[in-house]
């Protein structure tokens, strides 16, 4: 399958960055840690418009995810630890970063590779409403 431009929506990934400690009142570390994520960044791609069949024998039956991305840019670095958005833009932190809590869907699976074509499986996330 190819990507064609007229099938094609803006997404934004956020790729995990770094496990950081969460400090209290008092500047000590709590030992507990949230998750860092690099800034957002727009692409382009085919997103499905819910789950099928077609989209589980990619991942096999046992993967939970609501809609997959398909394109043909492998270089595309989303991971099994990426978040991303489409339904909304991207909330940002006071560092640049991505904020994790504003993120419409988490990849579900590692990404399933061919030969020209990068599969990924979403599953949409809850939000807090605000």
């Amino acid at each position: 399958m190819r990507s064609l431009k007229k099938n094609q929506r803006q997404l934004w990934y956020a790729l995990y960055r770094e496990k950081i400690p969460i400090i209290d009142e008092n500047g000590d570390e709590t030992g507990d840690y949230t998750t860092g994520y690099s800034s957002p960044v727009s692409f382009y791609a085919n997103l499905s418009t819910g789950k099928g069949s077609a989209q589980a024998a990619v991942f096999g039956t046992d993967i939970d995810f609501t809609r997959s991305i398909s394109t043909t840019d492998m270089d595309l670095p989303i991971t099994e630890t990426s978040l991303v958005w489409y339904e909304t833009e991207p909330g940002l932190l006071k560092d640049g970063s991505a904020d994790p809590d504003t993120a419409d869907y988490e990849v579900s699976a590692p990404p399933a590779d061919g030969l020209n074509e990068l599969v990924i499986a979403l599953k949409a996330r809850a939000k807090n409403a605000q």
